[in-house]
């Protein structure tokens, strides 16, 4: 690909683009933070708009825009099944979790564990957190952010260009997010949302256009001769309709029901009622991401296709971007890819911060709950995370595609707090010796599976230097194994059989059976409840969300277009 020069306009637009945000993160700083209840939960005055906007973003990242569009690009929109399982997810975390997380007045997620179990499972439930927040949220939303602005400039994602670039993106995200904390976080997230979307749509419409209109690429297929419009697979398939109610619906249930840099937005809301709306808002943007993140990914495949070039699929969207989008808009675009870089970057450091602070500098010694102290360490900790995620993220281009690096991770570490959330809510028998049985258990069959899922030459580098050769036991695997989902599905099966065995076989003491009580008052709490009209209109909102959600399944069906 020949080097893009980018236009002055462009340029400009990018520019003062990065010193807006960062001023704006400056400016909260000043005028809003003055202790760590403002840094960490916005000082529980954010409004539904806002919290929508921030779960949204927090989600839809350039992991989304370089990794489900390069998906796309190869396989069809089926990634973009976890888009739809994500807006599912957000609906049930306001009908089924919010009410208890609320109710309790938690800071953090994994201080419901504590609630719950004991304080042991809280920390094996926030390190687990903490580790997939900066592997698979800050790392890779700045490896692709590199991707992504070296693509536009002609260069080869490697070497030291590659540390160079995740070097400068951290740094400038990481200036605002260690100033303001979350409602800096939350407010750059709804000025970002605005141009994420519309650069996504701009990239869509005028992509179609120059591919000669929706019927040229309503013919597209894949490598196998089956639609790339569908949502709904045989089993067979790696996004296979089996795999997806067993599989990704346990990510999304951990993702957007239990992770703390979502829950941490809900949290900050005014009400209830901000809570709620904010996780239906952010429901429809979720749908909206379909048209904005996958279907790109076929338009490149035909535009490309059409003019004989070849492409890595991590580069497809950045790629038809260059080619579709005229001088301005194309810095307009860019602004947004950047928006989601800094978006999922900002929220990680923020969560994770969180985490350690509260969830283990404070229950080492209370008084960094004091408000000046727990600013203080929230910086310092967001400062030595940042470096972290800096040397890592040039590391995962040794994965096999920046969506499948994700997936894999997701799909091996979240069951264990899956089980152990669902059965503190619903099962009453839970109890602290059944969760640290299931956390512990879930931890070491997904190392397992890590392992055992990976090809021969992803260790190669490693292994090589002790003198021998890669392994590998996939050959050996029928295709239900070969499947990460299905992996992920099976271990979350014995993350509950652990849960019930032990939980059944020991008793409850006297403060776990008062613990068990006190989370089902939360959940009936009545002083965060809705108005009446308040209450109408998130009915209103749940109905309008399932229309649309099985509306746009159907259309992108074997009974739709497809």
């Amino acid at each position: 690909m020949e080097s893009l020069k980018i236009s002055i306009l462009d340029l400009l637009i990018i520019i003062s683009y990065f010193i807006g945000v960062v001023y704006l993160g400056i400016w909260i700083s000043r005028n809003k933070i003055k202790g760590g209840n403002d840094y960490f939960l916005a000082d529980r005055q954010m409004t539904w708009p806002y919290v929508g906007a921030s779960l949204f973003s927090t989600n839809i990242s350039s992991q989304q825009f370089v990794g489900q569009a390069g998906l796309a690009f190869v396989g069809g929109i089926a990634v973009g099944t976890f888009q739809m399982i994500g807006a599912l997810s957000f609906g049930l975390l306001a009908v089924f979790f919010l009410d208890t997380y609320r109710g309790l007045k938690l800071y953090t997620s994994p201080e419901f564990f504590e609630r719950r179990y004991n304080s042991s499972t809280r920390s094996l439930v926030s390190g687990v957190n903490v580790i997939m927040i900066m592997l698979a949220t800050v790392s890779a939303a700045l490896y692709a952010g590199a991707v992504v602005t070296l693509t536009l400039l002609g260069k080869s994602p490697d070497g030291t260009i590659l540390w160079t670039t995740v070097i400068i993106l951290g740094t400038v995200t990481g200036s605002y997010t260690l100033l303001g904390g979350l409602q800096a976080v939350m407010v750059t997230d709804f000025v970002q949302n605005i141009l994420l979307i519309l650069g996504g749509l701009l990239t869509l419409v005028i992509g179609i256009t120059k591919v000669g209109g929706l019927d040229a690429i309503m013919a597209m297929q894949t490598l196998d001769g089956g639609s790339m419009w569908s949502l709904v697979h045989p089993i067979g398939h790696e996004f296979g309709w089996i795999s997806i109610l067993t599989g990704v619906v346990i990510l999304g249930i951990h993702g957007h029901c239990t992770d703390q840099d979502y829950i941490q937005r809900a949290l900050s809301a005014r009400s209830s009622y901000h809570a709620k709306m904010g996780a239906i808002f952010a429901a429809f943007l979720k749908i909206l991401a379909l048209f904005i993140c996958a279907i790109p990914g076929v338009v490149a495949a035909k535009l490309f296709a059409d003019m004989g070039l070849q492409l890595n699929q991590d580069q497809a969207y950045v790629s038809l971007m260059i080619e579709v989008l005229p001088m301005g808009f194309l810095g307009l675009a860019l602004a947004g890819l950047l928006a989601a870089i800094m978006s999922s970057v900002d929220s990680g450091l923020c969560a994770a911060s969180s985490l350690i602070t509260i969830d283990f500098f404070a229950k080492r010694d209370k008084t960094v709950l004091d408000q000046d102290k727990m600013l203080k360490y929230g910086r310092y900790t967001i400062l030595v995370l940042l470096i972290f995620a800096i040397l890592w993220a040039p590391f995962i281009q040794k994965f096999k595609g920046l969506f499948n690096y994700l997936m894999l991770l997701w799909s091996l570490l979240a069951p264990p707090v899956v089980v152990s959330v669902l059965a503190g809510l619903f099962y009453k028998k839970a109890n602290s010796k059944g969760a640290v049985a299931t956390i512990i258990t879930g931890i070491v069959l997904g190392i397992v599976g890590f392992f055992m899922l990976q090809r021969p030459d992803t260790f190669n580098g490693i292994i090589s230097f002790f003198g021998a050769d890669g392994f590998s036991v996939r050959d050996d695997f029928n295709w239900y194994f070969l499947n990460k989902f299905n992996v992920g599905f099976l271990i979350t099966v014995s993350c509950a059989i652990v849960m019930w065995i032990v939980s059944e076989k020991t008793e409850q003491t006297a403060e776990e059976l008062t613990q068990v009580e006190a989370i089902f008052e939360a959940r009936e709490s009545k002083d965060d409840q809705m108005t009446p009209e308040e209450a109408k209109k998130y009915q209103y909102g749940l109905i309008a969300l399932g229309v649309f959600w099985v509306s746009v399944l159907v259309l992108f069906s074997p009974w739709g277009i497809a």
